[in-house]
């Protein structure tokens, strides 16, 4: 039994109401994961439902809850040793884990500084900050994840997985782009909308302007691009469970990115989603391929 699995089994019931928030509000993520062993599963839970949070208090300007988060986050991981029971917040719950799996603090800290960014209401001039954002927000969770589901450092593989976790954000960017804009949110660089004469009243039109769909594709095939990386973070993760639970939640998320390029970004107006046949298939096709 792993060192990490006689840590966390003893807290898993701790560990539940993560669980099932997350199998309530984000349906393709524990879909990708729920199958894993507990003590992995229950740990990924538990930093998404942290993140989960965070994102919230920073999209609805709560800078209490924010601040909340963030300072028992941090007094929680200057600790040598966390006793987890029923009284554990959920920032302590992550910085367990955090130091159960050897998680280096940094990658919560770029998160963090993310989420200010949605706080404080920043705009994203050029796509280095857009990519920086990206990193800040997503790529850091597959840094985290990675080190749940391999035994090995993560150094040799890191920059792929950064670069599977920016394709994710813009995939997420491109589909709540409409949904974003009504909250007033705008994260396509501000360069990127001048050059190509776009406003953003016009993320809110129907149907998409063929300018704007000019810069969806920019975004789009760098997406594509960055998700090619995803085969090579397979190679680094020894365990099969392990490795296709990660594959189905990357290829779920690219469907979503097919789709949308499929339709030719003509609606942005409705949000596209992933269907449970449509995850199936991606699930046997993977599970075909693992063996």
């Amino acid at each position: 039994m792993a060192l990490e699995q006689i840590a966390i089994e003893p807290v898993l019931k701790y560990f539940c109401i993560s669980k099932q928030i997350i199998k309530e509000q984000s349906s393709s993520f524990y879909f990708a994961f729920s199958k894993l062993p507990s003590y992995q599963a229950y740990s990924i839970f538990v930093i998404y439902d942290f993140l989960r949070q965070l994102d919230d208090a920073a999209d609805t300007s709560n800078h209490s809850k924010f601040n909340e988060l963030v300072l028992n986050w941090e007094k929680a991981s200057q600790k040598n040793s966390i006793i987890i029971n029923h009284q554990s917040n959920i920032s302590e719950k992550v910085a367990y884990i955090f130091q159960t799996f050897s998680i280096d603090n940094k990658f919560l800290e770029d998160m963090i500084v993310g989420q200010q960014h949605d706080l404080n209401g920043e705009n994203i001039t050029t796509m280095t900050q857009l990519e920086t954002y990206c990193y800040q927000v997503a790529g850091t969770v597959g840094c985290m994840i990675y080190s749940i589901l391999s035994p090995n450092s993560i150094d040799a593989i890191k920059q792929k997985v950064i670069e599977v976790g920016i394709a994710l954000q813009l995939t997420n960017i491109l589909r709540d782009v409409h949904e974003d804009a009504l909250e007033g949110r705008y994260f396509i660089p501000e360069r990127l909308l001048y050059k190509y004469g776009v406003s953003h009243k016009e993320l809110l039109d129907y149907p998409t302007s063929d300018n704007l769909k000019g810069i969806f594709k920019i975004l789009s095939n760098k997406s594509l691009k960055n998700y090619e990386e995803s085969q090579n973070i397979m190679t680094h993760i020894s365990d099969r469970k392990s490795r296709v639970a990660l594959e189905l939640s990357i290829e779920v998320y690219k469907k979503i990115l097919v789709k949308l390029i499929k339709h030719d970004f003509e609606n942005i107006t409705t949000r596209m989603y992933v269907t449970r046949i449509e995850k199936l298939v991606i699930l046997g096709k993977i599970l075909l391929k693992s063996y």
